[in-house]
Protein backbone atom coordinates (compact mmCIF):
# COMPACT_ATOMS: atom_id res chain seq x y z
CA UNK A 1 0.00 0.00 0.00
CA UNK A 2 2.82 2.21 1.01
CA UNK A 3 4.22 1.66 -2.39
CA UNK A 4 0.99 2.58 -4.39
CA UNK A 5 0.69 5.97 -2.66
CA UNK A 6 4.35 6.79 -2.97
CA UNK A 7 4.04 6.15 -6.68
CA UNK A 8 0.96 8.50 -6.80
CA UNK A 9 3.16 11.38 -4.86
CA UNK A 10 5.36 10.92 -7.40
CA UNK A 11 3.25 11.06 -10.48
CA UNK A 12 1.57 14.90 -8.34
CA UNK A 13 4.90 15.82 -8.48
CA UNK A 14 6.09 15.50 -11.89
CA UNK A 15 2.56 16.56 -12.95
CA UNK A 16 2.96 19.83 -11.00
CA UNK A 17 6.33 20.38 -12.23
CA UNK A 18 5.48 19.86 -15.78
CA UNK A 19 2.53 23.00 -15.15
CA UNK A 20 5.44 25.05 -14.93
CA UNK A 21 5.38 28.10 -17.48
CA UNK A 22 6.45 27.09 -20.74
CA UNK A 23 9.70 29.25 -20.75
CA UNK A 24 11.37 26.35 -22.72
CA UNK A 25 10.09 27.55 -26.24
CA UNK A 26 13.53 29.93 -26.54
CA UNK A 27 15.25 30.41 -29.39
CA UNK A 28 17.82 27.75 -30.89
CA UNK A 29 21.36 28.66 -29.29
CA UNK A 30 24.26 29.03 -31.55
CA UNK A 31 27.14 27.03 -31.69
CA UNK A 32 30.55 28.69 -33.16
CA UNK A 33 30.83 28.73 -36.63
CA UNK A 34 27.04 28.78 -38.47
CA UNK A 35 25.58 25.45 -36.44
CA UNK A 36 22.12 25.50 -34.22
CA UNK A 37 21.06 23.86 -31.57
CA UNK A 38 17.38 22.71 -31.07
CA UNK A 39 15.39 24.29 -28.72
CA UNK A 40 14.61 23.03 -25.64
CA UNK A 41 11.66 20.37 -25.04
CA UNK A 42 8.29 22.52 -25.13
CA UNK A 43 6.53 21.88 -21.54
CA UNK A 44 4.39 18.72 -21.88
CA UNK A 45 0.31 19.70 -20.75
CA UNK A 46 -0.59 19.54 -17.46
CA UNK A 47 -2.06 15.57 -17.36
CA UNK A 48 -4.97 14.46 -14.97
CA UNK A 49 -4.36 13.31 -12.10
CA UNK A 50 -6.87 10.79 -11.97
CA UNK A 51 -6.50 9.62 -15.15
CA UNK A 52 -2.73 9.09 -15.03
CA UNK A 53 -3.28 6.57 -12.00
CA UNK A 54 -5.80 5.13 -14.14
CA UNK A 55 -3.64 4.41 -17.05
CA UNK A 56 -0.93 3.41 -14.46
CA UNK A 57 -3.34 0.68 -13.79
CA UNK A 58 -4.01 -0.64 -17.04
CA UNK A 59 -0.62 -0.06 -18.03
CA UNK A 60 0.67 -2.81 -15.65
CA UNK A 61 -2.49 -5.19 -15.71
CA UNK A 62 -2.02 -8.57 -17.13
CA UNK A 63 -5.50 -8.68 -17.55
CA UNK A 64 -5.16 -6.92 -20.91
CA UNK A 65 -4.13 -9.94 -22.67
CA UNK A 66 -5.94 -12.90 -23.49
CA UNK A 67 -4.73 -15.16 -21.41
CA UNK A 68 -3.89 -12.75 -18.61
CA UNK A 69 -0.36 -13.00 -18.89
CA UNK A 70 1.36 -10.07 -20.60
CA UNK A 71 0.68 -6.35 -19.92
CA UNK A 72 2.42 -3.05 -21.95
CA UNK A 73 5.04 -3.78 -19.14
CA UNK A 74 5.82 -6.87 -20.41
CA UNK A 75 7.32 -4.96 -23.22
CA UNK A 76 7.92 -1.09 -21.89
CA UNK A 77 10.00 -2.33 -18.81
CA UNK A 78 10.11 0.27 -16.69
CA UNK A 79 14.01 -0.38 -15.87
CA UNK A 80 14.79 -0.54 -19.01
CA UNK A 81 13.79 2.85 -19.90
CA UNK A 82 10.49 1.41 -20.77
CA UNK A 83 12.04 -0.53 -23.64
CA UNK A 84 12.79 -4.56 -22.67
CA UNK A 85 16.72 -4.42 -24.01
CA UNK A 86 16.00 -7.70 -26.11
CA UNK A 87 16.57 -7.52 -30.37
CA UNK A 88 13.28 -8.49 -30.93
CA UNK A 89 9.92 -7.64 -28.66
CA UNK A 90 8.65 -9.92 -26.30
CA UNK A 91 5.20 -11.97 -27.93
CA UNK A 92 2.05 -13.51 -26.88
CA UNK A 93 2.89 -17.33 -25.23
CA UNK A 94 3.70 -19.77 -27.92
CA UNK A 95 3.96 -16.72 -30.88
CA UNK A 96 7.54 -14.63 -31.96
CA UNK A 97 7.43 -10.71 -32.36
CA UNK A 98 9.84 -9.68 -35.50
CA UNK A 99 10.51 -6.28 -34.04
CA UNK A 100 12.23 -4.49 -31.26
CA UNK A 101 10.52 -2.07 -29.25
CA UNK A 102 11.04 1.19 -29.00
CA UNK A 103 11.06 3.18 -25.98
CA UNK A 104 8.21 5.41 -24.77
CA UNK A 105 10.32 7.76 -22.81
CA UNK A 106 8.97 11.37 -24.25
CA UNK A 107 6.51 8.93 -26.72
CA UNK A 108 3.92 12.25 -26.23
CA UNK A 109 5.68 14.50 -28.33
CA UNK A 110 5.62 11.98 -30.95
CA UNK A 111 3.41 12.59 -34.19
CA UNK A 112 3.98 9.16 -35.76
CA UNK A 113 4.51 6.03 -33.81
CA UNK A 114 5.94 2.62 -34.60
CA UNK A 115 8.62 1.67 -36.49
CA UNK A 116 6.82 1.87 -40.00
CA UNK A 117 4.30 5.01 -38.59
CA UNK A 118 1.23 3.15 -39.26
CA UNK A 119 -0.32 5.31 -36.21
CA UNK A 120 -0.74 8.55 -35.40
CA UNK A 121 -1.78 9.28 -32.02
CA UNK A 122 -0.94 8.26 -28.63
CA UNK A 123 -4.26 6.51 -28.33
CA UNK A 124 -4.22 4.54 -31.45
CA UNK A 125 -0.35 3.12 -30.33
CA UNK A 126 -2.02 2.28 -27.10
CA UNK A 127 -4.67 0.44 -28.73
CA UNK A 128 -2.78 -1.51 -31.06
CA UNK A 129 -1.19 -4.21 -29.03
CA UNK A 130 -3.94 -5.33 -26.96
CA UNK A 131 -6.06 -6.75 -30.01
CA UNK A 132 -2.80 -7.44 -31.96
CA UNK A 133 -2.93 -11.68 -32.22
CA UNK A 134 0.81 -11.71 -31.40
CA UNK A 135 0.92 -9.14 -29.02
CA UNK A 136 -1.74 -9.23 -26.15
CA UNK A 137 -3.86 -10.82 -28.30
CA UNK A 138 -7.67 -9.52 -26.51
CA UNK A 139 -10.62 -8.39 -28.14
CA UNK A 140 -11.31 -4.97 -27.05
CA UNK A 141 -15.01 -5.29 -26.51
CA UNK A 142 -13.94 -8.50 -24.45
CA UNK A 143 -11.42 -5.99 -22.36
CA UNK A 144 -14.42 -2.92 -22.08
CA UNK A 145 -17.07 -6.68 -20.86
CA UNK A 146 -13.86 -7.72 -18.25
CA UNK A 147 -13.52 -4.34 -16.71
CA UNK A 148 -16.62 -3.41 -16.09
CA UNK A 149 -16.96 -6.45 -13.58
CA UNK A 150 -14.32 -5.55 -11.88
CA UNK A 151 -15.86 -2.66 -9.12
CA UNK A 152 -12.56 -1.23 -8.39
CA UNK A 153 -12.08 -0.44 -11.62
CA UNK A 154 -15.56 0.80 -12.38
CA UNK A 155 -14.47 3.26 -9.53
CA UNK A 156 -11.27 4.66 -11.08
CA UNK A 157 -12.88 5.41 -14.34
CA UNK A 158 -15.97 6.97 -12.36
CA UNK A 159 -13.13 8.83 -11.12
CA UNK A 160 -11.20 9.65 -13.57
CA UNK A 161 -13.88 10.38 -16.60
CA UNK A 162 -17.09 10.75 -14.37
CA UNK A 163 -18.81 7.61 -15.93
CA UNK A 164 -17.93 4.20 -16.96
CA UNK A 165 -15.58 1.79 -18.50
CA UNK A 166 -15.81 2.49 -22.88
CA UNK A 167 -12.49 1.52 -25.13
CA UNK A 168 -11.80 5.33 -25.62
CA UNK A 169 -11.28 5.72 -21.91
CA UNK A 170 -8.97 3.43 -21.84
CA UNK A 171 -6.59 3.99 -24.71
CA UNK A 172 -7.17 7.47 -23.12
CA UNK A 173 -6.19 6.65 -20.28
CA UNK A 174 -2.79 4.75 -21.26
CA UNK A 175 -1.93 7.80 -23.26
CA UNK A 176 -2.39 10.21 -20.46
CA UNK A 177 0.61 7.59 -18.13
CA UNK A 178 2.19 7.81 -20.97
CA UNK A 179 2.58 11.01 -21.33
CA UNK A 180 4.20 11.31 -17.94
CA UNK A 181 7.13 9.64 -18.97
CA UNK A 182 9.41 12.18 -19.52
CA UNK A 183 13.19 12.50 -19.73
CA UNK A 184 13.76 16.48 -20.05
CA UNK A 185 17.28 16.88 -17.39
CA UNK A 186 20.21 15.02 -19.20
CA UNK A 187 23.44 17.34 -19.66
CA UNK A 188 22.35 18.07 -23.11
CA UNK A 189 19.08 19.37 -21.77
CA UNK A 190 20.72 21.62 -19.04
CA UNK A 191 23.48 22.64 -22.16
CA UNK A 192 20.46 24.02 -23.79
CA UNK A 193 19.28 26.35 -21.21
CA UNK A 194 22.34 27.64 -20.87
CA UNK A 195 24.65 25.46 -18.67
CA UNK A 196 27.95 25.32 -20.32
CA UNK A 197 29.41 22.99 -17.65
CA UNK A 198 26.94 20.20 -18.58
CA UNK A 199 28.37 18.89 -21.35
CA UNK A 200 32.36 17.50 -20.95
CA UNK A 201 34.94 18.57 -23.54
CA UNK A 202 34.82 15.53 -25.68
CA UNK A 203 31.01 15.38 -25.81
CA UNK A 204 30.93 19.22 -26.66
CA UNK A 205 33.68 17.90 -29.70
CA UNK A 206 30.74 15.37 -30.41
CA UNK A 207 27.92 17.88 -30.59
CA UNK A 208 30.19 19.73 -33.21
CA UNK A 209 30.14 16.57 -35.26
CA UNK A 210 26.79 15.32 -34.82
CA UNK A 211 25.67 19.13 -35.81
CA UNK A 212 27.98 20.05 -38.54
CA UNK A 213 29.22 18.63 -41.60
CA UNK A 214 31.69 16.22 -40.25
CA UNK A 215 29.09 13.78 -39.25
CA UNK A 216 26.03 15.57 -40.27
CA UNK A 217 23.52 13.34 -37.80
CA UNK A 218 21.09 16.22 -37.83
CA UNK A 219 20.06 15.79 -41.21
CA UNK A 220 17.46 12.85 -39.85
CA UNK A 221 17.89 13.31 -36.18
CA UNK A 222 16.90 17.22 -35.98
CA UNK A 223 14.24 18.76 -33.50
CA UNK A 224 13.47 18.75 -29.86
CA UNK A 225 13.51 15.19 -30.35
CA UNK A 226 17.10 14.75 -32.10
CA UNK A 227 14.18 12.55 -35.13
CA UNK A 228 12.24 14.17 -38.11
CA UNK A 229 9.93 11.90 -37.62
CA UNK A 230 10.42 11.08 -41.20
CA UNK A 231 11.20 7.36 -42.68
CA UNK A 232 14.52 6.03 -44.12
CA UNK A 233 15.95 2.97 -45.71
CA UNK A 234 19.41 2.99 -43.82
CA UNK A 235 20.18 -0.85 -45.31
CA UNK A 236 19.97 -2.51 -42.28
CA UNK A 237 20.45 -5.99 -42.81
CA UNK A 238 17.09 -8.49 -41.89
CA UNK A 239 18.44 -10.48 -39.15
CA UNK A 240 18.93 -14.50 -40.16
CA UNK A 241 16.07 -15.44 -37.17
CA UNK A 242 13.74 -13.52 -38.86
CA UNK A 243 14.50 -15.30 -42.25
CA UNK A 244 14.90 -18.91 -40.84
CA UNK A 245 12.62 -18.98 -37.73
CA UNK A 246 9.27 -20.48 -38.74
CA UNK A 247 7.47 -18.55 -36.41
CA UNK A 248 8.82 -15.03 -36.54
CA UNK A 249 8.30 -15.57 -40.53
CA UNK A 250 4.64 -16.59 -39.69
CA UNK A 251 3.99 -13.22 -37.71
CA UNK A 252 5.79 -11.08 -40.08
CA UNK A 253 3.09 -12.57 -43.08
CA UNK A 254 0.22 -12.73 -40.67
CA UNK A 255 1.21 -8.83 -39.93
CA UNK A 256 1.54 -8.14 -43.94
CA UNK A 257 -1.80 -10.34 -45.04
CA UNK A 258 -3.63 -8.03 -42.19
CA UNK A 259 -2.53 -4.94 -44.32
CA UNK A 260 -3.20 -6.77 -47.87
CA UNK A 261 0.28 -7.93 -49.01
CA UNK A 262 1.84 -11.00 -49.99
CA UNK A 263 4.07 -12.63 -47.94
CA UNK A 264 7.67 -11.50 -48.41
CA UNK A 265 11.35 -12.25 -47.01
CA UNK A 266 11.77 -8.75 -45.51
CA UNK A 267 10.22 -6.32 -43.57
CA UNK A 268 8.69 -3.93 -45.65
CA UNK A 269 8.88 -0.72 -43.23
CA UNK A 270 6.98 2.27 -43.93
CA UNK A 271 5.78 -0.09 -47.77
CA UNK A 272 3.26 -1.52 -45.85
CA UNK A 273 2.03 1.93 -44.70
CA UNK A 274 2.35 3.57 -48.01
CA UNK A 275 2.58 0.84 -50.57
CA UNK A 276 4.81 3.70 -52.52
CA UNK A 277 8.49 1.47 -53.71
CA UNK A 278 10.75 4.31 -52.18
CA UNK A 279 9.74 3.74 -48.89
CA UNK A 280 10.43 -0.22 -48.99
CA UNK A 281 12.69 -1.20 -46.06
CA UNK A 282 11.84 2.77 -44.47
CA UNK A 283 11.75 3.06 -40.95
CA UNK A 284 11.45 5.97 -38.82
CA UNK A 285 13.80 8.11 -37.74
CA UNK A 286 14.14 6.68 -33.72
CA UNK A 287 14.28 9.87 -31.18
CA UNK A 288 17.55 9.79 -29.31
CA UNK A 289 16.38 10.83 -25.91
CA UNK A 290 18.21 8.23 -23.18
CA UNK A 291 19.47 6.30 -26.15
CA UNK A 292 22.29 5.27 -23.96
CA UNK A 293 20.12 3.39 -22.09
CA UNK A 294 17.78 1.41 -25.29
CA UNK A 295 20.29 -0.73 -26.81
CA UNK A 296 20.07 -3.00 -29.10
CA UNK A 297 19.80 -0.34 -31.95
CA UNK A 298 17.64 -0.45 -35.40
CA UNK A 299 14.05 -1.53 -35.95
CA UNK A 300 14.96 -5.01 -35.83
CA UNK A 301 17.67 -4.79 -32.91
CA UNK A 302 20.54 -5.85 -34.85
CA UNK A 303 23.35 -3.01 -33.68
CA UNK A 304 24.31 -4.19 -29.86
CA UNK A 305 26.03 -0.92 -28.70
CA UNK A 306 26.17 2.81 -29.70
CA UNK A 307 29.81 1.82 -31.06
CA UNK A 308 28.10 -0.84 -33.50
CA UNK A 309 25.87 2.51 -34.35
CA UNK A 310 28.44 4.45 -34.93
CA UNK A 311 30.61 2.26 -37.09
CA UNK A 312 27.41 1.57 -38.87
CA UNK A 313 26.97 5.51 -39.95
CA UNK A 314 30.81 5.79 -40.53
CA UNK A 315 30.66 3.46 -43.33
CA UNK A 316 27.84 4.84 -45.00
CA UNK A 317 24.97 2.40 -43.86
CA UNK A 318 24.39 -1.24 -44.69
CA UNK A 319 23.94 -2.77 -48.81
CA UNK A 320 20.50 -2.46 -50.25
CA UNK A 321 19.60 -1.03 -53.76
CA UNK A 322 16.68 1.31 -51.65
CA UNK A 323 19.30 2.75 -49.46
CA UNK A 324 18.89 6.65 -48.83
CA UNK A 325 21.00 8.73 -50.83
CA UNK A 326 21.88 10.27 -47.63
CA UNK A 327 23.96 7.96 -46.27
CA UNK A 328 27.72 8.21 -47.14
CA UNK A 329 30.92 7.23 -45.29
CA UNK A 330 31.64 9.66 -42.80
CA UNK A 331 35.66 8.57 -42.45
CA UNK A 332 35.65 9.73 -38.34
CA UNK A 333 38.80 8.97 -36.72
CA UNK A 334 38.66 6.77 -33.73
CA UNK A 335 38.71 10.07 -31.23
CA UNK A 336 35.59 11.76 -33.31
CA UNK A 337 33.60 8.25 -32.75
CA UNK A 338 34.53 8.22 -29.17
CA UNK A 339 33.82 11.76 -28.95
CA UNK A 340 30.16 11.17 -31.10
CA UNK A 341 29.51 8.55 -28.55
CA UNK A 342 30.11 10.65 -25.28
CA UNK A 343 27.46 13.62 -27.04
CA UNK A 344 25.00 10.42 -27.33
CA UNK A 345 25.78 9.68 -23.60
CA UNK A 346 24.75 12.88 -22.56
CA UNK A 347 21.02 12.77 -23.99
CA UNK A 348 20.66 10.57 -21.20
CA UNK A 349 18.66 12.09 -17.95
CA UNK A 350 16.17 10.59 -15.58
CA UNK A 351 12.84 9.27 -15.92
CA UNK A 352 9.93 8.51 -13.37
CA UNK A 353 10.92 5.09 -11.87
CA UNK A 354 7.17 4.04 -11.49
CA UNK A 355 6.21 0.87 -10.20
CA UNK A 356 3.10 -1.88 -10.65
CA UNK A 357 0.28 -0.16 -8.21
CA UNK A 358 -2.17 -3.53 -7.00
CA UNK A 359 -4.34 -4.32 -9.80
CA UNK A 360 -7.50 -3.15 -9.32
CA UNK A 361 -9.56 -5.88 -7.75
CA UNK A 362 -7.21 -7.85 -6.34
Amino acid sequence: MRGATGCLALLVFLLCLLSSPPDLLAKPLKLQGPLQLPSPLAVMPLQDPAKVELGRALFFDRRLSGDGTVSCAVCHIPDEAFADGQKISSAYPTNKHWRHTPSLLNAGYLDVFFWDGRSRSLEAQAQGPIHSSFEMNLNPRYLVAKLREISAYQQLFEKAWGGGVTLERIVASLAAFERILLVSDSPFDRYLRGDQTALSSEAKQGLEIFFGSRGNCVQCHSGRLLSDQKFYNLGVAELPELISDPQHRATRNFFLAELGLEPMDRDPGYYAVTRRDEDMGAFRTPPLRQVAETAPYMHNGSLASLTEVIEFFDRGGGDDPNKSPLLKPLGLSSTEKQALEAFLQSLSGSYPLVRAPRPPGF
